[in-house]
């Protein structure tokens, strides 16, 4: 017999993300909505190794646009700074 995941809502985030490739990405994570994990803070605080974020752009050092890129995965190793924009969006549960 397999079980069906449960599946949860998640809250988008919009941030800008600064690396130490002098590079900014702006994008979306998607956050589970209450509980553990809740806060941008405990998210990028987590185990994972990656952030994932969609609807990216991503500047050079000198404001020249890089990339548009629909799902971008980004080292935590590589930033220096996360800024959250703006409110969060509650996303209702998907089948994926």
């Amino acid at each position: 017999m397999t079980t069906t995941p449960k599946l949860t809502s998640r809250e988008k985030h919009r941030v800008k993300i600064y690396t130490t490739d002098q590079w900014e990405i702006q994008g979306e994570v998607s956050i589970p909505a209450g509980g553990y994990n809740a806060r941008l803070s405990d998210f990028l605080n987590n185990e994972n190794t990656f952030i994932a974020l969609t609807d990216a752009v991503i500047y050079a050092a000198d404001g020249k646009l890089l990339a548009n890129e629909s799902f971008l995965s980004v080292s935590k190793h590589a930033i220096k700074l996360v800024i959250e924009e703006g409110e969060m969006q509650e996303v209702p549960p998907s089948a994926s």
